[in-house]
């Protein structure tokens, strides 16, 4: 009975798997990123950030002032009232920016566009990153689900065929229970390794848009990644290529701007145009004419504003030293645990999986025909179990690596 919920179970696994479609862990991470919902967000930022740079090169908006009163004209000579009547004045006023802010104005906005499209080439690459990293980390899952499966349908079928021969004396159904208990362990492997599988898939789904329970089959990826340059190479490449980076650099180069601008704001704008002026008493009087302001420089109010950008700036030059710090200590981490894993890997022969499987295999023939006794069955099948984790764990965490260090330097083809 048992058996044969065990094979209903891996026919009801495989048989959506086989209507999946494959996905190579590339083509993965190109679907994840073009179906990723937060994407378009982040890309409409660019255009927001493009009218900004718009608008900063307009003047700005003109000024009109209305004046109302009562004009009363009275003799200098006998005081009597001449005359009375409205008066109004009327002016439009346009201010003119000079002495450079406008284009500084216009540079900062356009720092705002650079910084829009390395937040998306930062998600992008992260997002790329990440989706690659669950591919390799489903992958591995799956085949360490069905080795598992495997394993304890195995065990459990041996143990029903001893239970059910005729028991001379106590030693098979000994065996039988070494057998179950071994079927319950690899049990419990299969059953963490497809809850790693679901939290891997979910992730990915979400990430790229779909439902949460949408399969997706993962092909063999590369038993191991090409090696790695050497770390001073990376760090030269972190320097010119890693978004985090950049995106401060930019920011530095507009507190610098904001600094120019606020120094250069102590020089008022000049204000200038028409107006028209028309009083009627005794008679009818009508100016009209040019007007011209600006503001005199003697109280020096923009000094705070001035010492409030160089502080920001000072603040931004210390983030740079402490990003730059924290992110080539983790180009080292990585890179040393590249190298790690990939020293192990190298000393195992590269199908080792295969190996073991094969030899599990021919271990349960062997032991059917009792060829080998049972202590050797057990320890080859779950030997199979642990060498099989070993190397897939070591893979995946091998990728991770080289997919964190391809963020790091910009995220290219190649870390």
């Amino acid at each position: 009975m048992i058996r044969m919920i065990c094979l209903f179970a891996a026919i009801a696994v495989a048989a959506p798997a086989a209507a999946q479609t494959a996905l190579s862990i590339d083509a993965l991470a190109a679907d994840v990123v073009a179906g990723n919902p937060e994407r378009q967000y982040l890309a409409r930022q660019i255009s927001l950030a493009q009218t900004g740079v718009a608008a900063a090169g307009r003047l700005a908006d003109p000024e009109i002032s209305v004046d109302f009163g009562e004009k009363r004209t009275d003799s200098p000579l006998n005081g009597q009232r001449l005359g009375d009547g409205p008066a109004f004045a009327v002016s439009i006023l346009q201010p003119i920016e000079f002495n450079g802010r406008i284009p500084l104005r216009n540079a900062i906005a356009q720092g705002n566009v650079t910084l829009a499209r390395l937040g998306l080439a930062q998600f992008d690459a992260t997002l790329a990153g990440r989706a690659r990293s669950l591919g390799y980390r489903l992958f591995a899952a799956g085949e360490r689900a069905d080795a598992a499966a495997a394993v304890a349908a195995r065990m459990r079928s041996l143990a029903a065929v001893l239970v059910a021969r005729d028991p001379a004396g106590p030693a098979p159904r000994l065996e039988a229970a070494v057998l179950e208990a071994s079927a319950i362990n690899a049990e419990r492997i299969a059953a963490e390794a497809q809850a790693a599988y679901n939290a891997a898939l979910y992730e990915l789904n979400g990430l790229r848009g779909q439902p949460f329970p949408a399969r997706v089959r993962i092909l063999r990826p590369p038993s191991a990644p090409p090696p790695l340059p050497d770390v001073t190479v990376l760090a030269d490449r972190l320097e010119v290529g890693n978004f985090e980076l950049l995106a401060l650099k930019a920011q530095l180069d507009q507190q610098g701007l904001a600094v120019r601008l606020a120094e250069k704001s102590r020089v008022g704008a000049i204000t200038i145009g028409p107006y028209l002026t028309r009083e009627r008493g005794d008679v009818r009087d009508t100016i009209a004419g040019v007007r011209a302001q600006t503001t005199i420089p003697l109280w020096n109010r923009q000094e705070g504003d001035v010492a409030t950008a160089e502080s920001r700036a000072a603040q931004g030059e210390a983030a740079l030293i402490a990003t730059r710090r924290r992110l080539l200590a983790s180009l080292h981490a990585d890179a040393a645990l590249y190298r790690a894993r990939s020293e192990a890997l190298a000393k195992w022969p590269g199908d080792a999986p295969q190996h073991f499987a094969e030899v599990a295999a021919g271990a349960d023939r062997a032991y059917r025909l009792g060829a080998v006794p049972l202590a050797t069955y057990v320890q080859m099948q779950t030997g199979w179990l642990d060498a099989q984790t070993a190397v897939l764990e070591t893979r995946a965490g091998l990728w991770e690596a080289r997919e964190n260090i391809r963020i790091l330097t910009g995220g290219g083809e190649q870390p």
